[in-house]
């Protein structure tokens, strides 16, 4: 009994021992894994692709994900920032994505370029809303008050060549010279308006330029990272695992 006994032993513990190292060299196989950096941390990244799923930087990732997937980079405070890229399934190590931060000088320039585009950037999104609406709208009513003294101009003209061909005649001169003021009035009024309401226009768009860049919003980044829920993922071909951390 002994002999059969110690035969026995000894071929459960060679099987125990095979089974602990096909074990482990599995689990090495599958901690292989990409590591995902964001320069600054803290991003969030919005996968799409056969498989959509999100996590925050710095972000880890089997390299069992297989695939061509769409990769969006969102950070308050940062531009947004768009790849694709394509997983074999075979990849380790880390891939680094860097941000650009948002400044007022970007701001600024947006703003010059089309009125309320620097707040948008800036994220202030109903002012760039309020100011892109009431630019056009004085656009739209300068440039009717433009052609209204274009008009006014050209019937100016049209009485003066009038007013010309009968200077010769006195009984109709009087009457044309009269016309000619009376349109020359009018196309003056046109002229001091339209002045004005460019100078309007003019003043909005500095306006504008300047709020971009003096109410340009410091986005605290510090906080906005501490109030949201940071989110990692391990996706393999079998499962996904997702845990969410909510700090207090």
């Amino acid at each position: 009994m002994r002999p059969k006994f110690i035969y026995l032993f000894v071929l459960g513990n060679l099987f125990l021992q095979t089974s602990i190292i096909f074990n482990r060299g599995e689990a090495q196989e599958n901690s292989r894994n990409i590591i995902i950096k964001t320069n600054p941390p803290g991003v969030m990244l919005y996968f799409e692709g056969e498989n959509g799923f999100i996590g925050v930087t710095p972000l880890t990732l089997n390299t069992k994900l297989i695939g061509t997937y769409k990769i969006t980079a969102v950070k308050s405070g940062y531009e947004k920032s768009k790849l694709e890229y394509f997983f074999k399934g075979t990849e380790s190590g880390i891939m680094k994505l860097n941000l650009s931060p948002r400044t007022r000088l970007k701001a600024g320039i947006r703003s010059l370029v089309f009125p309320g585009w620097g707040q948008r950037y800036s994220e202030r999104k109903w002012a760039g809303i309020l100011f892109s609406i009431t630019q056009l709208g004085l656009g739209i009513y300068t440039y009717d008050v433009h052609r209204k003294y274009e008009t006014a101009i050209k019937d100016y003209n049209n009485a003066l060549d009038v007013y010309k061909d009968n200077i010769k005649n006195s009984e109709l001169r009087e009457k044309y010279y009269a016309i000619v003021l009376e349109k020359y009035q009018k196309a003056d009024d046109a002229f001091e308006r339209r002045q004005t309401w460019l100078a309007v226009c003019g003043g909005l768009r500095l306006f504008n330029f300047l709020d971009s860049i003096f109410f340009f919003p410091s986005f605290g980044g510090d906080i906005f990272n501490n109030s949201i829920p940071l989110i990692s993922t391990n996706v393999n071909t079998e499962s996904y695992l997702l845990t969410i951390t909510m700090p207090f």
